[in-house]
């Protein structure tokens, strides 16, 4: 074995052998706590299956699939707990993050196993793409309705994309329809014939994974100099825990007004649906429990309350922090002026280009205009038209929104408007000190000095989330995606975005994709939301070295 390999790997088996009872030690907790969560579902599921008439509910019941999931997340915990038994209890930066990536791609595939024991999906990879899409409030989904012929015998979508060669898609739905067993009569497909309480689930993964990034910004990313005190402005780390439940509380609270919000302006909408919308919405992700996501529900007043909580949900929830506090001087911050700008030049632009060569009104163009864009910008997914049939203006604008983001320390992902307005004032530097060699400039944003190394750090961030959307988008296209739809949906994936085109649009699913790409999409959607740094991390030789 070469020698720079061998000691790659020596620095691994180093690493584990000093660190890893406190690794499995934190692992078990949150496994324990997965097991806890799981109860949720399964408990509703219990509820559709035992008190709920079949004629009401006659989708697949879960009860069973949750009770083995539970069951297999105590082992796995308790496996966890008996290898980290002896642990100290120190934890250290190269452990956090480890821990932190390790979790991200272990909790997704105990989560997906409702689905798999439930027989909604049947292949892991795309029960796996499910969870981790919600996980990291992406929105991507890989549920569309199977195909039968007049025999009742199921066959594959054909599919074909137009383009310079256009490319054509053969593939399988993956979830079965619900039938009236007397007349054979379909009465529910796609999205809507999956049970209740896995639909509860799927939405309440976006949640759990809002306010699971806001705490890493607090707690983890800070080693990576990436998050803390240049995002949050917190002056006292030692209060960084205090924050965290601060502002869970404050998530709660915007998660109800939400419910409360979306039922008072349209009484047509059940519970449930306010309840699963708020889940995905607040936390910026997209998942809906209807096929034709929030357009099914064709209400002005609803897309109104959902476009002001994706708004809400990609501002730093910092601010609302210190809001709470009296602080309300503090909502004179740059970064939300240029953001809140940024919406409003990005809706009337769509709007603007969708009116007339769409057929809409005026009014219809800034209604749909307005959702998208906002959905584009915040990366939330939500969609309320079919926005693949919009001029190429549009979604362009839609791609390059998705791209920005929204504001660090919220639920959203893309670039950030921090790290573009420090790329601005870094180049803005820069070019001041070539006319001015002489001149001595300390480099600020706003009353902040901001050190070489966060400099780096976002230049660094921009050339990484260029470099990876090229590669992850030739690696797609090398499993035979077209060109149009692999750059959306790396876009969309990359960014936790979930607005991808063609065939991967609004009136389609993931279902096309091999279990190759379902990995990618996967792993993309990973390093958006770790913010790259953590994965490329741990993937370092150096960052398994020594301890501390």
């Amino acid at each position: 074995m070469p020698l720079p390999v061998q000691g790659m790997f020596l620095n691994y088996i180093r690493f584990f052998k000093m660190l890893y009872k406190e690794i499995f030690k934190v692992l078990s907790f949150f496994l324990y706590t997965l097991a806890a969560i799981l109860c949720i579902p399964c408990v509703l599921a219990m509820y559709y299956a035992y008190l709920v008439p079949a004629a009401e509910h006659p989708q697949k019941h879960s009860v069973n699939a949750f009770f083995l999931t539970i069951l297999c997340t105590l082992i796995a915990a308790a496996i966890c707990h008996f290898l980290g038994r002896y642990s100290l209890g120190k934890l250290y930066s190269r452990e956090k993050i480890a821990t932190t990536v390790l979790l991200c791609m272990i909790v997704p595939a105990l989560s997906a196993l409702p689905f798999i024991f439930s027989g909604t999906l049947t292949n892991f990879f795309q029960a796996y793409f499910e969870v981790v899409s919600g996980y990291t409030t992406t929105g991507s989904t890989v549920l569309k309705a199977k195909n039968y012929d007049a025999n009742g015998s199921e066959i594959p979508y054909q599919i074909t994309i137009a383009g310079v060669i256009p490319t054509t898609y053969t593939f399988y739905g993956t979830v079965e329809p619900v039938v009236e067993p007397s007349t054979g009569k379909v009465l529910y497909s796609g999205i809507n014939a999956v049970g209740k309480s896995l639909l509860f689930w799927r939405s309440m993964t976006q949640w759990l994974g809002g306010i699971g990034i806001i705490v890493l910004f607090l707690l983890v990313f800070p080693h990576l100099g990436i998050g803390g005190k240049m995002f949050y402005q917190v002056e006292a780390p030692g209060y960084l825990k205090k924050i965290a439940f601060a502002l869970f509380k404050i998530y709660l609270f915007l998660t109800a007004m939400e419910v409360i919000l979306l039922m008072l302006t349209n009484h047509s909408l059940p519970f449930f649906d306010a309840l699963t919308i708020s889940f995905s919405n607040l936390a910026t992700g997209a998942f809906s429990i209807k096929n034709h996501n929030i357009a099914s529900y064709n209400n002005a007043y609803t897309e109104a309350v959902v476009m002001l909580f994706m708004v809400i949900g990609s501002i730093n929830f910092a601010l609302y922090y210190f809001v709470s506090r009296g602080k309300i001087f503090r909502l004179f911050n740059r970064e939300l002026f240029i953001y809140l700008v940024i919406l409003l030049l990005g809706s009337c632009f769509v709007s603007w280009a969708i009116h007339g060569t769409s057929n809409y009104t005026w009014f219809e163009a800034i209604r749909y205009g307005s959702f998208q864009a906002v959905s584009a910008n915040s990366t939330t997914g939500f969609f309320s038209a079919d926005y693949d049939s919009w001029p190429y203006e549009a979604q362009t604008m839609m791609l390059i929104l998705m791209y920005v983001g929204g504001m660090a320390g919220s639920t959203c992902g893309g670039i950030k408007i921090i790290r573009h307005y420090m790329l601005f004032k870094i180049v803005q530097y820069k070019t001041e000190s070539i006319i001015r060699p002489e001149a001595v400039k300390v480099f600020r944003i706003g009353n902040r000095e901001v050190d070489y190394q966060t400099q780096g750090s976002v230049l660094c961030f921009c050339v990484i989330i260029v470099s990876l959307s090229v590669i992850f988008t030739f690696l797609h296209i090398l499993d035979g995606i077209d060109p149009e739809t692999a750059i959306g949906m790396v876009a969309a994936n990359i960014n936790n975005a979930g607005l991808a085109f063609r065939m991967a649009g609004p009136t389609e699913s993931y279902a096309f994709l091999s279990n190759y790409s379902l990995v990618l999409a996967a792993l993309q959607m990973i390093f958006g939301r770790l913010e790259f740094y953590a994965v490329l991390a741990v993937l370092v030789p150096a960052f398994w070295n020594q301890n501390g």
